[in-house]
């Protein structure tokens, strides 16, 4: 393996655990601060693919035969001889250093978790330097476990000199980060505004990428769950085992659940985790929550599973809501246009629900 395929491997799965924190993030974000900026969204994402890069560097490529065990270096300042006896033996610039470039690959390996300790969670060099110290510990150990018994014996070196390295790289992170950034601090909530405050085109969005990702990641983590379930216990391949017909399959499911929130409460999973709430008129309020239901992410999500020209309405309706994000009322959606509703935000701190018309003034 060479030094690329760790990388590559990491954003392969980096892709996938994003795609499974995405909605959960979403969610804590707003019930705690009010909203989801993207500089957070940005701060997540490089720590998300941060420690996928951090897992992938330091213990692939594993061994995939016989190997010779490695030991343990319990010198701290070992790599300061090794840099000085290849320099007296080479000579030339420090660069060209075998260990001097090792020495500050694990620096600044290290310098980015110092840097998010600090943007993410606000917390400043002594926790930047605790955090690098039991991160680099926990890596040390495995390594020198043979990731915890997987192995006969590690095929790695447990070195003492990389703890203290990479801890200093954690505190020289957080100290850059104190530098460049501006503080994170959260922005006081103005009292009585919240709660009826208007709906804003990103958070519109938002709610429509959290409901894409609610039925799509759902249909597939249940279709691939079945069809392993099916290799288990099957010898062979049934002949009428389809994984994309399965994948179809479970996404009914999630399209279950999105017509149970709409039915119940007016709202999709996606405005229920951006603290969008409904404001219905009085009067046939289940049909117009069939035809809220309908006109969007049930709509959207049956179409694409039909055959043929059919599954153009579910990119008619995608268009249509998309559009809609920008262009309705404030910003209530085609859906909830087409079912003659409307939408306001409600407060961190307050579960969506459904409001009548006369409960609330709804800004234009």
């Amino acid at each position: 393996m060479d030094r690329i395929m760790p990388g590559v491997i990491a954003v392969v799965v980096g892709s996938g655990v994003l795609a499974v924190a995405f909605v959960p993030l979403v969610a804590l974000s707003y019930r705690r601060r009010g909203g989801f900026s993207s500089a957070r969204l940005l701060g997540w994402i490089a720590l998300i693919f941060y420690v996928m890069g951090l897992w992938a560097y330091t213990l692939l490529p594993v061994p995939d035969g016989p190997y010779s065990c490695v030991g343990v270096q319990l010198d701290p300042i070992a790599v300061v001889t090794d840099i000085a006896h290849l320099q007296a033996e080479a000579g030339g610039s420090l660069l060209r250093n075998a260990a001097f470039q090792q020495f500050t690959l694990n620096l600044v390996l290290f310098l980015p978790l110092g840097f998010l300790v600090r943007a993410l969670f606000a917390r400043g060099v002594l926790v930047a330097a605790a955090t690098g110290a039991l991160v680099s510990l926990a890596i040390e150990l495995t390594q020198v476990t043979g990731v915890w018994g997987l192995f006969p014996c590690a095929y790695r070196l447990f070195d003492t000199g990389d703890l203290v390295t990479n801890t200093v790289g954690a505190v020289l992170g957080s100290v850059t980060a104190a530098a460049v950034l501006s503080p994170w601090r959260r922005r006081p909530q103005e009292e009585g505004v919240a709660a009826v405050a208007p709906v804003t085109a990103g958070r519109r969005l938002l709610a429509m990428l959290v409901d894409l990702i609610v039925v799509g990641l759902t249909g597939y983590v249940l279709a691939m769950a079945t069809v392993a379930v099916v290799f288990l216990l099957a010898d062979d391949k049934p002949e009428w085992l389809d994984p994309v017909a399965a994948m179809a399959a479970m996404s009914l499911i999630a399209v279950a659940a999105q017509a149970v929130s709409v039915l119940l409460g007016g709202v999709t999973i996606g405005e229920r985790v951006v603290l969008i709430e409904a404001v219905e008129p009085d009067g046939a309020r289940p049909l117009r929550r069939i035809v809220r239901f309908a006109a969007g992410i049930g709509g959207y999500s049956i179409a694409t599973l039909l055959p043929g020209p059919l599954a153009l309405l579910g990119f008619l309706l995608a268009v249509a809501n998309l559009i809609g994000a920008f262009t309705t009322r404030g910003h209530r959606g085609f859906a909830q246009a087409v079912a003659g509703m409307d939408s306001v935000a409600c407060a961190p701190g307050q579960a969506p629900r459904a409001r009548r018309q006369r409960d609330v003034a709804v800004r234009s």
